[in-house]
């Protein structure tokens, strides 16, 4: 998936530079010769402590804020591709950019909505250490495209309210973006941050998928030279695969298509990713098998 991200850079962004975080010693060498990307590996972090703490797991995207090579970057997640040029709507004047469309919460709500605490914190049990934030009247993002002060939330400073989460299980939710959605808002409440929300991200489910039809309508599986309002696209949910006919997949597909045309003809580079395709539904038909099977060994064993 991380092939469209670059692409989709490379295409309405060609003059800034990437760098790819690499969570595990697989080979990039064939990205950093295509895009010229700047490898950042989990494992080349400097602080031990800070390799434990984020390797194998969604907080990776951290080692960006800590030690990636920009002062200030724009992150996305490999589910997400870069959709018109917005590089004039990023606000280097802060400290941290949300990238989301609206206040989520008002500031007079009573009752705690249930989404809260299923994608992103307990504010109920984070009255426990942290009785004076405020978690009404936040803009509460998902964390796969933000922009970023580089060491903006101090590894320090994450590395203590991790200490939380082991005190209080189910205090946070979803990986890192439970955690950061409460650092950055909190540490704006308390003037440590600077922030501006900026309605930079698009996700089908919540967005709708009009606006990308649109702008897709007369590309013929080619990137739209014109995008009506640039931002990212982020499919986050259910993944833009083929196979998957619940899934609006049509820009990443142009994406991945863009990616393969660099060194295919265009025939060659669908057959590609009807390759790709067959090898994820093959992975996941074999889990289901063995999910299924287990039980009916073990039934066996028993008996």
């Amino acid at each position: 998936m991380v092939q469209a991200t670059l692409a989709s850079m490379r295409y309405y962004c060609p003059a800034v530079p990437i760098c790819l975080v690499v969570d595990g010693a697989f080979d990039v060498s064939d990205l950093v010769k295509e895009y010229g990307i700047m490898p950042l590996r989990v494992a080349d972090l400097s602080s031990p402590h800070m390799r434990k703490l984020v390797g194998g797991n969604y907080r990776a995207k951290l080692a960006a804020m800590w030690e990636g090579p920009f002062d200030y970057y724009v992150w996305l997640d490999s589910d997400a591709i870069v959709w018109g040029d917005f590089t004039s709507e990023i606000r280097t004047d802060v400290d941290f950019q949300i990238f989301w469309s609206e206040i989520s919460i008002s500031p007079g709500t009573t009752e705690v909505p249930t989404w809260l605490p299923h994608f992103y914190f307990d504010p109920v049990k984070l009255h426990r250490f942290d009785p004076d934030f405020e978690w009404r009247g936040k803009a509460y993002f998902s964390s796969g495209a933000f922009a970023c002060r580089r060491n903006a939330i101090p590894f320090e400073v994450w590395d203590g309210i991790e200490s939380w989460a082991r005190q209080s299980p189910g205090l946070f939710a979803w990986g890192e973006m439970g955690i950061l959605n409460y650092l950055v808002h909190a540490m704006a409440q308390r003037n440590q941050l600077q922030i501006a929300v900026s309605d930079l991200q698009h996700i089908g489910v919540h967005h709708g998928i009009d606006e990308l039809k649109q702008d897709c309508a007369d590309s013929n599986w080619h990137f739209p030279k014109v995008i009506r309002r640039p931002r990212v696209a982020h499919f986050c949910g259910r993944k833009p695969f083929l196979f998957d006919r619940q899934a609006y997949s049509r820009p990443f597909t142009i994406a991945r298509l863009e990616h393969h045309r660099h060194r295919k003809s265009d025939w060659a580079a669908w057959l590609a990713l009807f390759g790709e395709d067959f090898y994820v539904m093959g992975k996941k038909l074999s889990r289901r098998l063995r999910s299924m099977v287990r039980p009916l060994k073990q039934e066996l064993r028993h008996e």
